[in-house]
């Protein structure tokens, strides 16, 4: 569903229980339906240059996810329940509007790569020493 000029997805996309991918990328989505939440068997979802402004707290709910990205949207914040998401090993949230991180990100420790370049963070948490597997940080 990549570059398909695509405005919203459908509520009924979280009926698709057995979803492990979903790359949503290069689309007009300027928000993520609440059933996004239901696709507890993703362990990819990249939503990449969309017109996004936020990401729906129950994206906490998708503990599988070893990949995500939401790069070229309009992120201002992250959720709070990001630090859900121990199974992260990609994220990818460069070029946005994000000018601080939660101190909950530092959950994430199975981080390999981080991406925040291209943002406005004003600083960096200090649970960014939590992420010992880390090998290439973009700031």
């Amino acid at each position: 569903m990549s570059y398909k000029q695509l405005t919203r997805l459908p509520d009924s996309i979280g009926n698709i229980y057995t979803l492990t991918s979903l790359n949503i990328t290069g689309n007009k989505l300027t928000q993520l339906p609440d059933s996004i939440g239901k696709l507890t068997k993703l362990d990819t979802l990249n939503v990449t240059d969309n017109w996004l402004s936020s990401i729906p707290e129950n994206i906490g709910n998708l503990t599988r996810l070893i990949r995500l990205s939401f790069e070229d949207n309009h992120l201002m914040y992250l959720p709070e329940s990001i630090d859900s998401l121990t199974n992260l090993a990609y994220l990818y949230l460069g070029t946005n509007s994000l000018t601080y991180l939660p101190e909950s990100i530092g959950n994430l420790k199975n981080l390999i790569w981080l991406h925040l370049g291209c943002n406005s963070l004003n600083r960096i948490p200090d649970s960014f020493g939590n992420f010992y597997n880390l090998v290439d940080l973009g700031l």
